[in-house]
């Protein structure tokens, strides 16, 4: 490494160049901002946040995000092991999980880094990047780095790098997105295939029916009581992609420093119940509906998921964003409102140098997603039915 280069590892990113993380890193998404990254840390104190900025004088030429926290391995096993495992926890707090640490966290996707190829050799950047780890990891068993986007020469390459130092590529769930640049909401509905459109055209149909409302609130502080059940709810019913839930905290925190870009996204009943929210922010050029409640005796059956879903890209639309981060899973209703899957892999290693010949080997198998089916989104042929999407009075 060149001997002008400064590296720095910061416990916050209270001590890194906000304005620049956005700008270079998070590349304007609102829930990779620096911000955002403030919110994961008071929400997750037993997590250990570590921030590479390499400089050179005065210019940052390197950026990453790196943490470490304990993997409940029951997360990825059925319920009653999870069940057994809370009792057995209470002698051995342990059982069950492993250090885990990460270039990246499990909230946020795509590059968890950035560096001036200009100024900085991707050899440099990459041996740094894995010094880092080093350091602030010192209690993972495994570690993690992500996301390498399929399709970028520069992915590919970094990633390269790592798979030639011991990790094994593995898998990771897609991102599900819809490209905008600036098109309408009625324009993206028309070219979408023809079944989708008759799907989407019923299941919008149906819920002005029962009578849905939705509605976007901006100061949604006073709606997180009644909100927050509907997202544990959902949480407990995941079953391709788990993780530890949010706190309530977590809320607060987004609506006090992410006021301009967040908001809740509601659904309630014609009565006026409030069955459905998402938590989403906008800005940079994305829109990213982030996390979902429902009250599942009341929407299941009914079209109130592909509604949300399309009054999020409808703002979107109307908001002239260039993309609409749908996030992971749920991977059928998202292709047939247009999004396309953007594959990503990870480099693993497990970190102890004598188990690694036996362990490293199974990582693949062993931590790689199963891939979603891709279908084609859009039409092949001109408009066959000149229709536009229903409008909703509620929208």
């Amino acid at each position: 490494m060149s001997t002008d280069t400064t590296t720095r590892i910061h416990p916050s990113i209270r001590h890194v160049p906000q304005a620049l993380w956005d700008e270079k890193l998070a590349e304007g998404h609102p829930f990779k901002s620096a911000a955002f990254l403030s919110c994961l840390e008071d929400s997750f104190p037993e997590r250990k946040f570590g921030y590479l900025v390499m400089s050179q004088g005065e210019d940052v030429v390197g950026l990453a995000v790196i943490t470490e926290e304990r993997l409940d391995l029951t997360l990825l096993m059925p319920d009653r092991v999870g069940a057994m495992a809370k009792g057995v926890r209470r002698v051995m707090p342990g059982f069950l999980s492993l250090g885990l640490g990460m270039v990246g966290t499990f909230e946020t996707a795509q590059r968890h880094w950035w560096y001036d190829a200009r100024k900085l050799s991707e050899h440099d950047f990459a041996q740094a990047l894995l010094e880092a780890c080093d350091e602030v990891c010192t209690n993972s068993a495994l570690l993690l780095v992500r996301d390498f986007m399929e399709g970028l020469p520069e992915d590919l390459r970094l990633e390269s790098w790592f798979l030639g130092r011991g990790f094994k590529q593995v898998a990771n769930h897609p991102m599900a997105m819809v490209t905008l640049e600036g098109m309408s909401s009625e324009d993206h509905f028309q070219r979408l295939k023809k079944k989708s459109r008759q799907n989407l055209r019923k299941k919008l149909k149906d819920a002005e029916a029962l009578g849905f409302q939705v509605e976007r609130v901006r100061d949604f502080r006073p709606l997180i009581d009644e909100c927050y059940p509907l997202y544990l709810q959902v949480h407990e019913g995941a079953s391709e992609f788990k993780r530890n839930p949010f706190p309530r905290a977590f809320f607060e925190t987004i609506a006090e420093r992410m006021p301009d870009t967040s908001s809740f996204l509601t659904l309630r009943t014609k009565e006026g119940q409030l069955i459905a929210f998402i938590l989403t922010a906008t800005g940079g050029g994305v829109h990213n509906p982030f996390l979902i409640g429902m009250d599942y005796a009341r929407t299941e059956g009914t079209p109130a998921y592909y509604l949300m879903l399309w009054k999020e890209l409808e703002h979107a639309a109307q908001q002239g964003c260039r993309v609409a981060d749908l996030g992971l899973t749920s991977y059928f209703v998202k292709q047939t409102v247009g999004a396309e899957l953007e594959g990503m892999t990870m480099a693993a290693r497990l970190q102890s140098p004598w188990l690694r010949p036996l362990i490293n080997p199974l990582l693949p198998l062993l931590l790689s997603e199963k891939q979603p089916e891709e279908r084609r989104r859009f039409r092949v042929s001109t408009p066959d039915d000149g229709q536009q999407p229903p409008s909703h009075k509620a929208a």
